[in-house]
């Protein structure tokens, strides 16, 4: 008859050092897990980007995009698109004109707060002067559609950045200043510069 085999017996026997180990082995595993992702925590926010307090002045947090990308009225191409053609573009078709003044003299409050300068400058202290021009070149849809704008500025407080001015946007994303001072005009698209037969005139003075 096979022997029978004290299994609490045999367990009892074990070396107490090596039954403890065992046993305990994953409440410290579990302990360290969660050591470790307290630490990590920690870290993340210590390092996380806290907004305004991070000192940050870059154009993407000097201001927020509502301002930099106003409510714009549906192009009259819309349904019935052309890629790649060009269009002049009144500012004053747009839903509201002076939004639109607004977000183009935000990018170069931004600018010059980027560059070191004076960093409490607000829009309301940049002028786009008379005489701005405004374009399109149609996209396969909405969100390519492109708008440029011409113009020259006037900076009340500090120093000016040279003109002239380019800006763009694409689609609904913010205006942006593409280039401005001496050859800043030639990124302006072959297309618009055949609508606008050559460069307009805020690129000459």
């Amino acid at each position: 008859m096979p022997a029978r085999v004290d299994i609490a017996g045999e367990r009892g026997a074990r070396p107490a050092g090596l039954l403890g180990v065992r046993e305990l082995r994953p409440a410290v595993v579990a302990a360290a897990f969660l050591v470790a992702v307290l630490i990590g925590v920690s870290i993340g926010y210590a390092t996380a980007d806290r907004g305004a307090g991070s000192g940050a002045t870059g154009t993407a947090t000097a201001t927020s995009a509502p301002e930099l990308s106003p409510a714009m009225r549906a192009p009259f191409w819309s349904t019935s698109r052309h890629p790649g053609q060009a269009h002049q573009v009144r500012v004053t078709d747009e839903l509201d004109p002076v939004v639109l003044r607004l977000a183009l003299q935000w990018t170069v409050a931004n600018q010059i707060k980027a560059a070191g300068g004076d960093g409490s400058i607000t829009a309301r202290q940049v002028t786009v002067l008379d005489g701005m021009y405004f374009g399109a070149i149609e996209g396969v849809d909405a969100a390519q559609d492109e708008f440029w704008s011409v113009g020259r500025i006037m900076v009340s407080g500090t120093t000016a950045p040279p003109d002239p001015h380019v800006w763009r946007r694409v689609g609904t994303s913010p205006w942006t200043i593409v280039a401005n001072g001496q050859g800043a005009c030639d990124k302006i698209p072959a297309p618009l510069l055949q609508v606008w037969k050559g460069q307009p005139p805020p690129c000459i003075g």
